[in-house]
């Protein structure tokens, strides 16, 4: 059993499929199924059981990839300790976001600190909340801002920033007429949201059931890609009331395209959080990427 082998067969497990992960590490696919042939081989037990074009773990499998998950945490942390013995001299660092720190600030302050920081390879991906904290759990990702703080207590969170959630309507709309908008109003509509597992998802969930409202959208957009324009656009083709965070749609609203509704009982905030792992939060880079975060304001 080799450490290659390991790392082959967590790609495979982590994506389900033998093809995108020969695709991720940039390998025939023919080569990853050697690998885990030779591996299964090995062991004498079989670790995938391919479902359709889906390969699930075996039970034998799931046991093999959280003790190999464990031993690539450690090569990556032994290798994450020598590179801090050279201090700030070379070093990658992969940060996450959700959908508003993207549309806020993340993607022009990660290129200032690249600036400040041109030894350093930073590499941003835009995900929902949920799937961040699977990331950063599985040692995927080094640094995080996530749109709630997160429930394992193998993460640390500080509180970063905030940002509004409003309700959205077409102009021409009944609602977008009143001055003052009742929750019980905007309960009666057709409500269109992201899909379960997106933070603002919950908090608007969470808030209508506190209210003793009914809360049953007639349309979910899942995906992190797309998922807020097309909101924007069912609510603006009149498909029901929206919600978003405000500066996902400052721009429609004042190009007159939608407008903000004056739902004075929503009072709600999505708290932004700045995310690590325990054993990566002395690492030189990571803090020097969320010290960099908090210093510089002006990004948010």
């Amino acid at each position: 059993m080799t450490l290659y082998q390991l790392e082959v067969f967590d790609r495979v497990a982590k994506l389900r499929s033998f093809t995108k992960a020969a695709k991720e590490l940039q390998i025939g696919q023919p080569t990853v199924s050697s690998l885990v042939d030779r591996l299964q081989g090995e062991l004498g037990i079989k670790l995938f059981e391919r479902i359709g074009t889906v390969s699930h773990l075996t039970e034998a499998g799931t046991r093999l990839l959280q003790t190999a998950q464990n031993i690539l945490t450690l090569i990556q942390e032994t290798r994450d300790a020598m590179e801090e013995l050279k201090g700030l001299r070379k070093g990658k660092i992969r940060v996450g976001g959700s959908s508003i720190a993207a549309a806020l600030f993340l993607p022009v302050a990660t290129q200032a600190f690249k600036k400040d920081h041109p030894q350093c390879e930073l590499i941003l991906g835009i995900e929902r909340s949920d799937t961040l904290e699977k990331q950063l759990l599985e040692g995927d990702l080094d640094v995080a801002i996530m749109g709630w703080r997160p429930n394992s207590t193998q993460l640390v969170s500080d509180a970063f920033r905030a940002e509004e959630i409003v309700a959205i309507a077409p102009p021409g709309h009944a609602l977008a007429k009143k001055c003052r908008v009742s929750l019980n109003l905007i309960a009666k509509e057709p409500l269109i949201l992201p899909g379960k597992g997106a933070a603002v998802r919950g908090l608007v969930e969470r808030r209508f059931i506190d209210a003793k409202l009914s809360f049953t959208p007639v349309l979910e957009v899942n995906g992190r890609v797309g998922c807020k324009d097309a909101i924007k656009s069912a609510v603006a083709n009149g498909l029901g009331i929206g919600f978003l965070p405000k500066c996902h749609v400052n721009a429609e609203v004042e190009a007159g395209r939608l407008k903000f509704l004056n739902a004075y009982e929503l009072h709600l905030k999505q708290t932004m959080y700045i995310v690590i792992h325990k054993k990566r939060k002395n690492l030189e880079f990571v803090r020097a990427f969320v010290d960099f975060l908090k210093r510089h304001n002006r990004w948010v």
